[in-house]
Formats: structure tokens, C-alpha cells, sequence
């Protein structure tokens, strides 16, 4: 069977490790070329290792992506190795552990900025090739906490909320380029972002959250979701939210 994203490029951002490790690998596997960004070099390039190992193709490119010109250089770099793009998958994102009255409005700006501030660079710059390919696709990580809130997390479900938005607005702009453009909603999922967070717990809490693991999901079950968003499998789904969420 021919692999679904054959003869395609991808830029994937925050793909250094978590889910955007695991769809780089999916991507490949399934016969995409693969721009491999993250502001973390050393788990860029180990995820670059980790694809050529599989024989595939993949370049790294160390992007902070709330920064206008490395959004610009991911779409040079994607042109310069490999002629075209066809996929953008919108992934880099931090967390901020903080209601409202504890975040600083540092802290918010810098969670706005790589959250959602990201997507709409990135996006800005690839949408001119991404029309050239005729049927462009735009896959951006939102979360189900901007769907139903979530304690302590003020400025990072205001971030996820305003990508699900912006998702929908470019959804309707660009269908009439043929590019299709969608959010994907994840509950808990086990990368090193939530290892991170319960870093930050007191046994207790962490405890608690250790025996809800098997609830959330791994790394390689939202690169599945992103295949399918990406291939034309989904070829009549754009503009949509979609939940990657058990009822837990």
C-alpha cells in the first residue's frame, strides 16, 4: 500500500520530543519529508537520528517560534532541502502552572506568544506554499483544557482557546485555496512536558496524578490523530476541534 503522505514535506515545531517526536516518526514512516523544528537542538536532532534511522528524510532547525524571522527561516529551510511544503503541524507549546492572580504579565506574554502567538507566524509565512501545493494542510495543538478550563492554568488555556479560534478563522479564509486547516484537543498526555508538572507536585499530589496515567494518553496515539488529519483520508474535515479526550 503506498505510505498516505508520500512525496509531501512537513515542518513540524516542538518536535524534539512528545508528540511532536512521535509524529515526525509517523510522518516519515508514511513517506513525508520532515522539517524538524525546536528551540532544544539536542532533542531536534535526536529526532532527526531516530528518522534517518528508519530511512527516512529529515532536517532539523532550531526555531524559537514566537520570533517572526525563525518562523520565516522553517518555510526558507523546508524550500532549500526539499522544494516545496505541503504540511504544517503547529506543535510547539509551553505550560505555566499559575492562576491569574499568580501569573506575571511577563509570564502571560511569553505563554501567548509561543502558544498561540506561534501558530499565526508560522502559519503566515507558510500559507503562500502551502497554496502552491494545491492542497495544503494546517494541523495546530490546541488542548481540552480550552474546551472545559482547568484549575491553574490561566494563561495556558487562554492560549489553547485562542488557537482553537484562529484555527477556525483560517479554516474559512483558506478553504477557497484548498487548504485545510485543524485543531487537535488533547486531555493528559504523557510526555516530558506532564513529567515536568509533576515535577512540580508534593508526593501527595503526585501520587494522585501517577494513578490517573493510565488514563492519558501517550505521545504516538495524537501522532495517529495528526496522520489522519493530514492525509487525505480527512480530505472533508476542516475548521474542526477535535477532542482526544476519554470521559475521565
Amino acid at each position: 500500500m503506498k505510505p498516505r503522505l508520500a512525496g509531501r514535506v512537513a515542518i513540524i515545531t516542538g518536535a524534539g520530543s512528545g508528540i511532536g517526536r512521535s509524529t515526525a516518526l509517523l510522518f516519515s514512516d508514511e513517506g513525508a519529508k520532515v522539517i524538524v523544528s525546536d528551540i532544544m537542538a539536542e532533542g531536534g536532532n535526536t529526532t532527526v537520528d531516530l528518522i534517518k534511522a528508519r530511512g527516512g528524510e529529515a532536517t532539523f532547525v532550531r526555531s524559537d517560534v514566537s520570533k517572526a524571522i525563525d518562523a520565516k527561516n522553517l518555510v526558507d529551510q523546508a524550500l532549500m532541502h526539499y522544494g516545496r511544503l505541503d504540511i504544517l503541524f503547529n506543535n510547539a507549546g509551553i505550560n505555566l502552572e499559575k492562576t491569574v492572580l499568580e501569573t506575571s504579565e511577563e509570564e502571560f506574554d511569553r505563554v501567548i506568544d509561543v502558544n498561540l502567538k506561534g501558530v499565526f507566524l508560522c502559519s503566515k509565512y507558510a500559507i503562500p506554499e502551502l497554496v502552491k501545493s494545491g492542497k495544503g494542510i494546517i494541523i495546530n495543538t490546541a488542548s481540552m483544557v480550552a474546551i472545559r478550563g482547568q484549575y491553574h492554568l490561566a494563561a495556558y488555556c487562554a492560549s489553547k482557546g485562542g488557537v482553537i479560534a484562529l484555527t477556525k478563522a483560517m479554516a474559512k479564509d483558506l478553504e477557497r485555496h484548498n487548504i485545510r486547516v485543524n485543531s487537535i484537543c488533547p486531555s493528559g498526555v504523557l510526555t516530558p512536558m506532564h513529567e515536568a508538572f509533576l515535577a512540580t507536585l508534593s508526593p501527595t499530589e503526585r501520587e494522585a496524578q501517577e494513578k490517573r496515567a493510565n488514563k492519558l494518553a501517550k505521545p504516538e496515539e495524537i501522532a495517529s490523530i495528526a496522520l489522519f488529519l493530514a492525509s487525505d483520508e480527512s480530505s472533508f474535515v476542516s475548521g474542526v476541534a477535535l477532542p482526544v479526550d476519554r470521559a475521565n
